[in-house]
């Protein structure tokens, strides 16, 4: 068994690895066990390590580019490869890999543990025989607790959206806590709305003091009280006690709250003597906020997640689901790259849409990949085109020079794109690149169901002029000179004779980007 390590950036990976074969490459591979490296300083194919009969690692570089570096300073050049026993450390560019040989675990005899009773099963629902909390009687055994707590969390795991889970949870403090009222509430600025509930009859009147729901708002605590309810006496005055206890949200904020009535009338309409809510019932009612706050930033985290997956790169997703506020609108100085398939429009009226589909999601999914692997966020697609962005939401000190990077990495995928589609489309494909630099307005302009993040402003009109003019001036690739002095001397550019754009004031100088030195 191998363990092996992976270090880039601030990020840190381990992973176990039995028999066979193992690649490491910035891509997947089919067929191949591989581990994907998101990092634009490594190759597609970079590196496999296989254990020999005798011990060693038979380490091969697969890049045609980058060396791997060992720690004496041994360089094994693209297509070589060399055997070494473990530990190993590489060096490819900013990656650092260590390859170990995980020991044996020692056995653990089973006559030397003990255990507990299983667990709930999942899908246990509560039957005639099931106890309520307070008919457990003061003295409870730890097992029996655990497993009257283990029916908890079995019943809120039947839920199959967040609907039925608030459901089950209303019905749990009905159930389980004997509870003749409860209530998932959640919360809009002052206002609060009910999406789950359960009564204990028809005579149980579903009503929330808001009085009540300030006080756990103000002290971000569980409250729970008998008799006097303050505000809304009149139309609770069927109410003997109530607890309340906070839902908090992805932001520490409280987004709800977990709301139980204990009424004057019993369960079967009968007038019954005083049963206020204990302490241990309030401690109940706390676990399961705690409960419905975990599923609902489980949920929103997902939602999230997926959004941002679909513009951002995974590490800049992680960082935008840790801190969403990064998203909010703010002016930032950013690197905006408009492109554009030339003949687009002739090309899909001979192609016709499904065929034409089938090769604008190859010609999208490769050049896509180019800009996020050199940081930027994909803002939009519109037909043949991208409009992408770099410097935000996340601060990039050489943001002109990812975009450039970026650029001629999409223009390097024309070569693999036409083998694949030249035949079919019946001519080459041609790319229009254009970038600008300068000061625009970023944030979310979408909504909680589409993420719509992106710059506006001057600058991205213009990006987008620079692009058209590709098509005057003949050239794939064209950037502004406010890009230009941001980029270093070994980058090569040719300015371009003066042209006028729409939206300029008189005729500016365009540089054609031909390549890094």
């Amino acid at each position: 068994m191998l363990l092996i390590t992976l270090t880039y950036g601030e990020q840190k990976h381990r992973f176990e690895h039995g028999d066979g074969p193992i690649e490491f490459g910035r891509r997947n591979q089919r067929g191949v066990k591989r581990i994907v490296i998101n990092d634009p300083s490594i190759s597609r194919n970079q590196l496999r390590v296989e254990e020999q009969p005798d011990g060693r690692l038979r380490i091969e570089n697969l890049s045609s580019t980058n060396a791997i570096m060992l720690p004496d300073g041994t360089r094994i050049a693209s297509g070589q490869r060399c055997d070494l026993y473990p530990p190993v450390g590489l060096a490819i560019r900013s990656v650092l890999i260590q390859i170990t040989r995980k020991a044996p675990e020692e056995p653990v005899p089973l006559a030397s543990l003990r255990t507990v009773d299983p667990p709930i099963s999942h899908g246990t629902s509560v039957t005639k025989d099931f106890q309520t909390l307070l008919s457990l009687g003061d003295k409870i055994t730890p097992e029996r607790l655990t497993q009257w707590l283990e029916t908890v969390i079995a019943l809120q795991k039947s839920g199959s959206d967040l609907a039925e889970y608030y459901q089950q949870t209303a019905g749990a403090l009905v159930d389980l806590l004997g509870l003749d009222l409860g209530l998932v509430l959640l919360r809009t600025g002052d206002d609060w709305s009910i999406v789950g509930s359960r009564a204990a009859n028809d005579r149980v009147s579903v009503h929330f003091s808001r009085s009540l729901l300030k006080h756990v708002v103000s002290q971000r605590r569980t409250f729970y009280q008998d008799v006097d309810l303050g505000e809304g006496q009149a139309s609770l005055a069927d109410v003997l006690a109530a607890v309340v206890s906070p839902i908090f949200g992805m932001q520490d904020q409280i987004s709800g709250a977990l709301y139980g009535v204990r009424c004057v009338m019993g369960g079967g309409g009968k007038p019954r003597a005083g049963r206020p809510i204990q302490v241990l019932e309030a401690q109940v009612v706390q676990l399961l906020a705690a409960a419905v706050g975990a599923q609902l930033v489980r949920t929103q985290s997902m939602r999230l997640r997926i959004q941002f997956e679909q513009f951002f790169s995974p590490e800049l997703a992680r960082e935008l689901e840790r801190d969403p506020k990064l998203l909010e609108g703010r002016s930032q100085i950013v690197t905006v790259l408009f492109s554009d398939v030339r003949g687009f429009t002739s090309l899909s009226e001979r192609l016709g849409p499904e065929v034409t589909c089938r090769l604008m999601r190859d010609v999208m999914e490769q050049l896509s990949q180019r800009i996020t692997d050199h940081g930027g966020v994909i803002v939009d697609y519109a037909g043949d085109g991208i409009l992408a962005m770099w410097n935000a939401p996340v601060p990039q000190e050489d943001h002109a020079v990812r975009a450039c990077r970026a650029a001629l990495a999409m223009l390097d995928e024309l070569p693999a794109l036409n083998a694949r589609w030249q035949e079919i489309a019946g001519m080459p494909l041609a790319l229009g690149i254009g970038l600008n630099t300068g000061l625009a307005q970023v944030g979310n302009t979408g909504s909680t169901r589409k993420l719509k993040y992106g710059p506006h402003g001057h600058t991205v009109n213009l990006a987008s002029r620079i692009e058209d003019a590709t098509k005057k001036l003949g050239v794939p690739l064209l950037i502004s000179a406010e890009t230009r002095q941001l980029l270093p001397e070994h980058f090569s550019t040719t300015a371009m004779a003066p042209i006028a754009l729409p939206g300029t004031k008189g005729e500016i100088v365009l540089y054609q980007l031909q390549a890094v030195g």
